[in-house]
């Protein structure tokens, strides 16, 4: 590769563990490079962009890393970087993850490998470290350097006097970050808290000292050869308590809001637990880090958090990730102009450039994935197979991650519609999503009329255990990828009727089998402890214990349309959002437009379609009247739309690893895992949504629909090449999208080109 042309060059962000503001008094801290990345790369002409922003981190890095090629003889040639933070935000706020740190350091890694510089080199590393740490403390003078360390290292950390040193982290402790739900500024907390120690020295220090003495407790925790994951959470959590009291005193003195009250509720929640939380960072909101002896019990308190307090677990965030490193793609963007005017082989070789998904591979989607042998081998009777369109939605973006959405369906409009509300959300930040562990239920139904029904529901609740070892005995293979048995629930239908219900960790499967497997394994212990019979033991399509939350922020700007101001229109979509919350006739069509954009994603993924609709229909009606899935409301100058959706989607299994199309599909995802695939469901099915409300509101649904529409009727009729569009235009014109009439037409004008 070119010397002006660079690879891509990223670096992670970082959360620290445990020693804040210690840190700076040469107190050792402990902190972790986590998988959101700032990527350094060339501008790309053909994505349109051609000019990079030289924040003031960008341009400090460029003025270090240049002056230190200059001084060592190196020449090199390279375009400024546009550098990509997209991960660092959800929706409109940015999270406290170190982005001005993995900025400098991706932006001099790139001008390092402009000049021929291996940034895989331990010594060039070095020089990165140095070079990016100098201009981060440029902008920053008052950080300790940390961040830079993670950003440029990668892993875990053990930070002091400046010196990082790599560190193993012990299994049997895992980490989690949660969301608080307020942005906070690192520089002005820092200010405020060491301008306190002027007040009043001695109770600064006394205040440090027990941060100081937190961070080597935590680090003997680590570093403890035996105790068992145990002894280690305890040490942990009494670490935690000692770092929270100190920040609560720090905060008293220096009138600096360290410890929000959100953030007390993680630590609250957390506590009643038995797992620890302590703020990560500076404190003052952004992000807590949540410490537990398994992925259960994290997955147990995100539960609490989102469902008892709107606070979120970043369950796509993960620990120990690599430090600076080449890639070989640019950042993926599908914001992507004019892909609805291009040809099918100018879409794959776009599709091709931005994924790096090899062309010949979308020559599989030519034959829809499957031949007749395939197909004889999935169901009965076999006779041929049915071809579906299979299209890509633009423009989404998820928790700061670009997505090209692969939607399959029929009905014309769809794929446009969901592209063209992708946009406008992302003009707001795009769409935020929090999804709940993948658990799943195994219901096993016990029937009898010789005991009293409330008696057998407390026998089997007693069985909790029993139940749970033989649910985790029927897949071991499922407890070794951190998925099992999660908890068990009795219900008392009524006097002859009793339901188990066993919950799963289904990890990336959908797992209707082997929730079937679950629920036929622990009903010979029930029937045999209950003396009633087992009937069913099934699982339920009712995954409310699975679902996708997801937020979408539109600028009422993006709204406006001809003849419309944006805030009209994002009036009219509120009042017909609250129309469909007050009447279930309106609700069933406002639900049916979500499950345009579901249904699509979920069929092109090889996935459950039919599961999805019946929970989806089932959840919408759990209070008793059925209910619309998605709410719109006008927040300010912002239309504010809020989605909850059952996701029992997989991954694994099934089709998503036999159908070729099915395989394309997931490929144009990234391969994700089953919880990220249930965001983007739930994100198009609020597209689809919005894009469905604001034609209702305005012009009506017709005008957009028919337009389209009328192509599929000139096709129809026997249109080929240019005959398509210009019979749609007169179809249009004359306003009768009739296929008689597209067929008169399209004998007229053959008629006159003859």
């Amino acid at each position: 590769m070119s010397n002006s042309f660079p690879r891509p060059v990223s670096c992670p962000a970082k959360a620290f563990l445990m020693g804040e503001y210690a840190v700076l008094r040469g107190a050792p801290a402990w902190l972790a490079a986590v998988d959101v990345r700032a990527t350094a790369y060339a501008p790309r002409a053909s994505f349109g962009e051609c000019e990079a922003v030289a924040t003031p981190i960008v341009a400090a890095a460029t003025d270090h890393v240049r002056r230190y090629l200059t001084g060592h003889a190196r020449t090199f040639e390279a375009p400024a970087p546009s550098v990509d933070t997209a991960r660092f935000h959800h929706g409109g706020r940015k999270l406290g993850l170190g982005s001005s740190a993995a900025v400098a350091a991706a932006v001099v890694g790139y001008y390092l490998r402009a000049a021929g510089l291996s940034v895989d080199d331990p010594e060039i590393r070095g020089v990165a470290l140095r070079v990016a740490t100098a201009a981060h403390r440029e902008v920053q003078p008052r950080g300790s350097g940390a961040d830079v360390a993670a950003a440029v290292l990668g892993g875990i950390l053990r930070f002091e006097a400046g010196d990082a040193v790599a560190q193993d982290w012990p299994e049997g402790l895992v980490v989690g970050l949660v969301d608080s739900g307020a942005p906070a500024s690192t520089p002005e907390l820092v200010k405020r808290v060491l301008g306190a120690r002027e007040r009043d020295p001695a109770e600064h220090d006394r205040a440090i000292s027990r941060i100081r003495a937190a961070s080597e407790r935590f680090g003997s925790a680590l570093a403890a050869p035996d105790g068992g994951p145990s002894s280690r959470l305890d040490a942990t959590r009494h670490a935690c308590a000692e770092h929270n009291a100190a920040l609560r005193t720090l905060s008293a003195l220096s009138g600096a809001p360290l410890m929000t009250p959100a953030l007390e509720t993680i630590v609250r929640a957390a506590e009643g637990l038995s797992v620890a939380a302590k703020p990560s960072g500076a404190a003052g909101g952004d992000l807590a880090v949540v410490f537990a002896d398994s992925q259960a019990s994290l997955d147990r308190l995100a539960v609490r958090l989102l469902r008892g307090h709107g606070l979120a677990l970043l369950g796509h965030v993960q620990i120990g990730a690599p430090g600076l490193r080449e890639e070989a793609l640019a950042p993926l963007s599908s914001r992507v102009r004019g892909f609805f005017a291009m040809g099918v082989a100018s879409r794959r070789q776009r599709l091709t450039e931005a994924t790096g998904i090899p062309s010949e591979r979308f020559d599989e989607l030519d034959a829809g994935g499957i031949d007749l042998s395939e197909a004889a081998h999935m169901i009965e009777n076999v006779i041929g197979g049915l071809t579906l369109p299979l299209g890509v939605a633009t423009n989404f973006r998820i928790n700061g991650r670009d997505y090209f959405v692969p939607m399959c369906v029929e009905e014309s409009s769809v794929v446009a519609a969901a592209s063209n509300a992708a946009k406008m959300v992302r003009e707001g930040g795009g769409f935020v999503a929090h999804a709940d562990p993948p658990w799943m239920i195994a219901q096993v139904q016990l029937v009898g009329d010789d005991r009293d029904a409330g008696e057998v529901a407390n026998v089997a609740r007693g069985l909790r255990s029993e139940l749970l070892a033989r649910a985790d005995a029927a897949h071991p293979r499922l407890v070794s990828r951190g998925g099992g048995a999660r908890d068990v629930e009795v219900r008392v239908l009524d006097e002859r009727n009793v339901v188990v219900h066993v919950l799963v960790d289904c990890r990336d499967a959908m797992g209707a089998n082997l929730i079937n497997t679950v629920a036929e394994a622990v009903a010979p212990t029930l029937e045999r402890a209950t003396g009633w019979r087992c009937v069913l033991r099934i699982l339920s399509n009712l995954s409310d214990r699975r679902i996708t939350r997801v937020t979408a922020r539109v600028p009422v700007t993006a709204l406006a349309g001809p003849g419309w101001s944006g805030a009209d229109v994002a009036e009219r979509i509120a009042a017909a959002s609250h129309f469909a919350d007050c009447d279930p006739y309106r609700a069933a069509t406002h639900n049916k437009g979500i499950m345009n954009g579901v249904d699509a994603v979920v069929l092109a993924t090889g996935n459950d379609w039919r599961a999805i609709e019946a929970g989806a229909h089932a959840f919408a009606c759990r209070d008793g009247q059925y209910r619309p899935l998605a709410t719109w409301s006008v927040q300010g100058d912002e239309l504010c739309g809020d989605m909850q959706l059952p996701t029992a989607v997989g991954v694994v299994g099934g089709l998503t690893t036999t159908h070729r199309s099915a395989k394309v599909a997931l490929d144009l995802l990234g391969r994700p895992s089953a919880t990220e695939l249930g965001r983007v469901i739930a994100a198009t099915g609020l597209a689809s949504n919005l894009a469905a409300l604001r034609a209702l509101a305005t012009d009506g649904i017709q005008r957009g629909h028919m337009s389209l529409h009328a192509r599929t009727l000139a096709f129809g009729a026997g249109a080929i090449g240019e005959e398509v569009d210009q019979v749609a235009e007169k179809l249009v014109s004359v306003g009768e999208i009739k296929p008689e009439r597209a067929e008169s037409l399209l004998r007229e004008l053959r008629g006159q080109k003859s």
